[in-house]
């Protein structure tokens, strides 16, 4: 499993970084197939908040997140909460491949119409264009929908055929 550790304040010691590999290598015994690991290490006045994206087989992504006063308890709580995800991730792909169906991925279909599933349900702060950039490198997607900072309008951000990036800010 690949890790990266994402500190985004001022820190002086690699304690945190080094309590987060030795937390996170306890995943790989819930479920041995994470490709990746993000882990974003923040502070917010007196929140500590932890953001955990794990990467997994067939293009599986969960997320957890926590918030606390104490970034060790943060961790602690993004950990678990991570824990629970791929344990019951791994029950449903052992009961699909028990019972020969495959379990149909969480969706929704509008009345009447075609059948639309919803491949990411997720609440997001503001992000910069040099943000959202940034959030769109780490990730293995194509594009990525977000909200932008200086006018808290959405956008999507892709790449192009050529390496650089395209923006489409949709308009009434």
């Amino acid at each position: 499993m690949r890790l990266h550790v994402e500190e985004r304040y001022a820190s002086d010691s690699g304690a945190l970084t080094k309590y987060v590999e030795k937390k996170v290598e306890a995943l790989s015994r819930y479920f041995d197939r994470i490709l990746k690991l993000d882990v974003i290490l923040e502070v917010e006045g007196p929140i500590q908040r932890v953001q955990m994206m794990g990467y997994l087989v067939n293009h599986k992504v969960v997320k957890a997140k926590a918030d606390t006063n104490d970034m060790y308890a943060s961790i602690d709580q993004a950990v678990d909460k991570m824990q629970r995800q791929l344990v019951r991730y791994k029950e449903r792909l052992r009961v699909s491949r028990k019972s020969g169906h495959p379990t149909p991925p969480p969706g929704r279909k509008a009345s009447g119409g075609p059948s639309v599933e919803v491949v990411d349900d997720y609440v997001r702060e503001p992000l910069t264009l040099d943000a959202a950039v940034r959030e769109l490198e780490r990730s293995d997607r194509e594009f990525l929908v977000f909200f932008r900072a200086d006018d808290d309008q959405p956008a999507v951000l892709f790449h192009r055929g050529d390496g650089s990036y395209g923006l489409v800010v949709p308009r009434r």
